[in-house]
């Protein structure tokens, strides 16, 4: 994996887990790695009376970064959403994907964070330890 996606995936899995042990559940973001090779967030700015669908706010990243790949303005980037993936036959669970795009990269596999939100009946509100979601090991998956 070279630096940049190296970067990136690092950047990714810090702050999705972040999300995760503080809330129990993600929303879509993404980062990116400018010409000098520096990691910068990005989020969808959203207005709270007018929540758009996940679905909406990764496609809506996804678009705005290719156009600035395509311009040379990044060199790569990083969606991070929550998906629902089958272990087997028989177990499914939740996770966040990370999809990384390098301009001069391919085949970049997806990374995969399971998690298990813990429910809210659970949750230990004056605990600033406590995790609000159980985290697994990442994987990758070729594309």
């Amino acid at each position: 994996m070279n630096e940049d996606l190296k970067k990136l995936l690092d950047h990714s899995v810090e702050y999705a887990s972040e999300l995760l042990m503080e809330t129990g559940e993600s929303y879509p973001f993404a980062a990116y790695i400018d010409t000098v090779g520096n990691v910068h967030p990005l989020e969808m700015e959203i207005d709270s009376k007018n929540v758009p669908k996940a679905g909406k706010v990764t496609e809506t990243l996804n678009k705005y970064c290719e156009e600035e790949l395509s311009a040379a303005k990044m060199k790569a980037y990083a969606l991070a959403y929550e998906v629902k993936i089958q272990l087997s036959e028989n177990e499914t669970t939740d996770a966040i994907a990370i999809e990384m795009t390098h301009a001069e990269q391919k085949e970049i596999p997806v990374y995969y964070i399971p998690f298990t939100p813990v429910p809210k009946d659970k949750w230990i509100e004056s605990d600033e330890d406590f995790s609000k979601a159980e985290i697994g090991e990442m994987f990758a998956v070729k594309k």
